[in-house]
């Protein structure tokens, strides 16, 4: 689908800002019906350029504990795919699981409320021989920036040391809210699926065989929004079609403020998507964009040196890296406090190493 003028500025209109009214757009746009930003939007989402909208969901405001995004690379031996793969999702709190091209490396984001104990849990693996691994853990914001369709395709890095100013951390939290099943089943669906009450009743009944009433499902967005557990909602929108993009991940090191610096300025105001977080020594970038983009940007980003270091992890597949939200199994309802079943995967993991020494 090759986009006209129009189409570009709806698209980046929508990565801006995701409460515009069809009213407003049909405005701004000049389409002499509202009708025809209704069919824009949904040709250009069956294209493969709209995602969601989503919700930022906020797990450190929920319960009496606190959790940690904990983001880890895993090296292995190619031909130990199968087996890795299998032993890192038996660890059954990851949330993003993102396979190199080189077919050697999962980058994956765990959610836990112990970062020791998962690290135990791969160090158990990476003992008996089948992966090495460095962690990082964070309970800092993810921060989403889609693209502007008239921007360049190759992001230029003269201003990415230039001055910002961002609230990583998120805010303290404000209130003591006692939350349900229907609430967390709800922030699921915000998280990665759909904010749309309809399809949120259509899915629990097909699905779940579960009938929930459009006033409870409702009242519960409404609840976690008061309680500041959903924020910036957002759509994802893919500087092209997904399924033809080019996907990365970029590792960088460096002084943090120069770090923090990079991750905000880096592809502002550029035709590419990224989504970025900070951890205490590292930032990490996913980016989206054109195919044409890798060779000339990696040199680039190489003459940055020494002020900061980046390593970059191309990505196999950019439309679909495995994804889900968090579990609800591991909050429990009747304390209010997350709860990982850490011997449980542990077992697991002897289970599994033990048939593949057999």
């Amino acid at each position: 689908m090759t986009l006209n003028d129009p189409e570009k500025n709806l698209l980046t209109l929508l990565g801006k800002d995701c409460s515009l009214s069809k009213s407003r757009l049909q405005h701004s746009l000049h389409y002499r019906r509202i009708s025809t930003v209704s069919s824009k939007i949904a040709s250009l989402r069956k294209a493969g350029y709209i995602r969601g909208p989503f919700y930022h969901i906020n797990l450190n405001a929920v319960g009496e504990n606190r959790v940690h995004n904990i983001l880890t690379e895993i090296r292995f031996d190619p031909r130990e795919y199968d087996s890795a793969f299998e032993l890192i999702t038996s660890i059954d709190c990851w949330e993003w699981i993102f396979p190199t091209m080189q077919g050697d490396t999962f980058f994956v984001v765990f959610r836990s409320n112990y970062y020791a104990y998962l690290t135990r849990l791969l160090s158990i693996i990476q003992h008996a021989g089948f992966i090495t691994y460095e962690v990082h853990s964070s309970q800092n914001r993810w921060f989403v920036q889609n693209p502007d369709f008239f921007g360049e395709i190759i992001p230029p890095v003269s201003h990415v040391f230039d001055e910002v100013a961002i609230d990583l951390a998120y805010p303290e939290r404000t209130s003591d809210t006692w939350w349900r099943f229907i609430d967390l089943q709800v922030m699921q669906y915000l998280q990665v699926k759909t904010c749309n009450i309809s399809e949120i009743q259509r899915i629990e009944k097909r699905v779940y065989g579960r009938f929930w009433r459009r006033s409870q499902i409702k009242y519960s967005i409404e609840k976690i929004c008061s309680a500041g557990i959903a924020e910036r909602k957002h759509f994802n929108i893919s500087p092209f079609p997904w399924i033809e993009s080019y996907g990365f991940l970029l590792l960088v090191e460096g002084d943090p403020e120069d770090v923090v610096k990079f991750l905000v300025n880096f592809g502002q105001d550029c035709r590419l998507y990224k989504a970025y977080t900070m951890c205490r020594d590292m930032g990490f970038v996913w980016c989206v964009t054109s195919p044409q983009v890798g060779p000339e940007l990696m040199n680039t980003l190489g003459g940055l040196s020494p002020q900061v270091q980046v390593r970059c992890l191309q990505l196999k597949s950019v439309h679909d890296p495995m994804k889900k939200s968090f579990n609800d199994e591991h909050f429990d309802i009747e304390t209010q406090r997350w709860i990982f079943p850490f011997a449980h995967y542990k077992e697991q993991i002897k289970t599994l190493i033990e048939k593949k020494e057999k």
